[in-house]
């Protein structure tokens, strides 16, 4: 997993060819200490710096293409003593879990149409007994699921509802986040491509724990790890008490049923543990 515990901004100053003096500032990332992280982002910013002043383009950063920058809260070690899973706080202030070697899916199902509405309505008059087309659209992709899990014997699979659709875990081994059959696996159970790319590029899988701010009433943080200053920690504090007091009404998914293998293997039982109890999935408060 890409999780540097040290983040610092550096900034260089460079003539342009008229000597006139620009700054260009960039992050920079380290597991050895701030003051490494701030020579790191020194030496992007003379990257960039001299690649503009060159009339060229920089390569746009990618969608995943470095490290998160994520406030890391906890870390936790298999039993070998690597860490093989954690706990961040995302750019809007979730608490979001992330594993070297777990998957996790989720799915988003696009809300229902006017006719699929229509035809609900339809079917209602003619007196037959169908699912509601939210609940439909949900039903089919359980069933694509479990197609998957019976092609696949040796696979167990937890599926959860969240706000937006279904979340999948695999609880039958550990998978490899680089890996083509990872990906190919993924895909096939409608992962967005955006997540796959993301997984790969941070070499592990992600699960956010906790609703989002806005659905809970909560507007988003103002300020983003790391902190500029004491005072903005302090601020974002703030509104970490008020976030967390709000959450507290919300589930963030609702395990709906467990599928194929029952054998959970021994590294992902904790893991399970732990998603279950902070997203409150078998709360049934109402997901946020």
């Amino acid at each position: 997993m890409r999780l540097p515990h040290y983040w610092a901004k550096g900034t260089v100053q460079v003539r342009d060819g008229q000597q006139k003096l620009h700054a260009f500032s960039c992050w920079g990332w380290s597991d050895r200490s701030a003051a490494d992280a701030e020579r790191k982002g020194s030496e992007r910013a003379q990257k960039v710096a001299e690649r503009l002043l060159e009339g060229s383009r920089p390569d746009r950063y990618l969608y995943g293409d470095r490290p998160l920058r994520e406030e890391v809260l906890e870390q936790f070690e298999d039993a070998q003593g690597v860490v093989h899973a954690a706990i961040t706080r995302n750019s809007y202030g979730c608490r979001v879990l992330n594993t070297a070697e777990i998957v996790f899916v989720d799915v988003d199902l696009a809300p229902p149409t006017l006719g699929d509405h229509i035809r609900y309505g339809l079917h209602r008059l003619l007196g037959k007994s169908i699912p509601p087309p939210a609940r439909q659209r949900e039903l089919d992709a359980i069933a694509k699921v479990q197609s998957w899990v019976n092609a696949e014997p040796r696979c167990g699979v937890r599926v959860y509802r969240t706000r937006a659709g279904l979340r999948h875990m695999f609880t039958h081994r550990q998978m490899d986040p680089k890996s083509e059959a990872t990906v190919r696996t993924m895909v096939a159970l409608g992962a967005d491509p955006l997540y796959l790319r993301l997984c790969k590029e941070q070499e592990s899988f992600r699960a956010r724990l906790t609703p989002k701010p806005w659905r809970c009433g909560v507007a988003a943080p103002q300020v983003r790890f790391p902190w500029a200053s004491p005072q903005a920690e302090s601020r974002f504090r703030e509104w970490e008490r008020d976030y967390e007091a709000r959450t507290q009404r919300y589930a963030t998914c609702e395990l709906v049923q467990e599928m194929g293998n029952s054998t959970v293997h021994r590294e992902i039982r904790r893991v399970v543990e732990i998603h279950d109890r902070l997203t409150k999935a078998t709360s049934g408060l109402p997901l946020a």
